[in-house]
């Protein structure tokens, strides 16, 4: 079926599976319930358990469940298994679901409502609430967890040209990719997630603020969840992991995000982007006072050159440097 023959709010549902049998069906269903949606894509990204399986029962018992795997039937990660599917999907709004996840009843209610008054809209985000499997995965997220707890969303009311910014400064929430619905049109400008950091679970991370930077993302509803995040004992970003892993992570996740902006944000963007590459970059190297920030500035070039290109960086440097002149002239009065 071509892109052209198909017509209204048809949305085809992007889900990448892996090690997710126990929860795989309920989240197809919970696709399905809904009546924008025409197809969803099963990405089996090679699981250890029986995912393979029942996402064959699932693709033999509904013609809109398709299911692919990555050629050769290797393990690629969410990232690219994400991308695998939306070059295989068909409908013009692209949406996502994490496989021991699910939707709410009414999941595009608001999505829809936004397209249809906002002409210029590239994408619609949603609340994403949570719910915990058994009480040690409780425990587990609260105390592991490299993300927040209860209802995932944002402020109501933020514009699409502030949105971006908002996201890169961090503080206010964030996008799961769960409650996001997206024009297929919005991929030319933005592309797919990159492969390079989807070891990092930040690629989402990433591609969110792409979209937001070349988008025009409106919020649907952010007071009400539309679908639910499943905590389970598997969870990967409940995972315990070193604090030095988290920081080389989060470095990579900003490095990349800068990168892009370098080619395809504006020159604002671009500035924030590395405004928060570098706030990243101190609070990870664990370095207090401005002598460690200044240290920790001095360094920064031997990981990415490209910022002695950036005025910023300069200004930054030279803020750090009169800070300590300043403080020492005052200790000497």
């Amino acid at each position: 079926m071509e892109l052209n023959e198909i017509g209204g709010f048809d949305v085809s549902v992007v889900i990448p599976v892996y090690n997710a049998a126990a929860f795989i069906t309920q989240a197809v269903e919970s696709a399905l319930a809904q009546d924008e949606v025409r197809e969803v894509i099963l990405v089996e990204d090679r699981s250890p358990d029986d995912s393979l399986s029942v996402c064959h029962q699932l693709a033999v018992a509904n013609p809109n469940v398709k299911l692919f795997q990555h050629p050769g039937g290797v393990n690629r990660g969410a990232g690219p298994s994400r991308n695998l599917g939306i070059s295989n999907s068909i409908c013009q709004y692209i949406a996502f679901l994490d496989a021991d996840d699910f939707y709410l009843p009414n999941r595009f209610a608001a999505a829809h409502s936004v397209f249809a008054q906002k002409p210029d809209c590239d994408g619609v985000y949603d609340a994403v609430g949570m719910t915990y499997e058994d009480e040690v995965s409780r425990e587990r997220w609260q105390e592991h967890s490299i993300v927040g707890e209860g209802v995932t969303t944002l402020p109501p009311g933020i514009e699409p040209a502030d949105l971006f910014g908002v996201l890169i400064k961090g503080g206010q929430g964030h996008i799961h990719l769960n409650g996001l619905v997206v024009r297929r049109e919005l991929l030319s400008k933005a592309g797919q997630m990159d492969e390079s950091i989807a070891d990092t679970l930040h690629e989402d991370t990433d591609w969110v603020l792409r979209l937001a930077a070349v988008g025009r993302l409106y919020p649907g509803s952010v007071t009400e969840a539309t679908s639910i995040r499943r905590v389970h004992q598997q969870n990967r970003v409940s995972a315990p992991r070193p604090e030095k892993s988290i920081h080389r992570d989060r470095i990579r996740l900003r490095i990349a995000t800068y990168r892009w902006l370098r080619k395809h944000g504006s020159r604002q963007q671009r500035r924030l982007g590395l405004k928060r590459l570098l706030l990243e970059w101190n609070r990870g190297n664990g370095n207090s006072g401005n002598i460690g920030r200044l240290k920790a500035l001095l360094c920064f070039p031997f990981r990415l050159p490209a910022v002695l290109l950036e005025g910023h960086y300069w200004y930054e440097l030279a803020q750090t440097g009169w800070s300590i002149i300043r403080n020492d002239w005052l200790r000497l009065k």
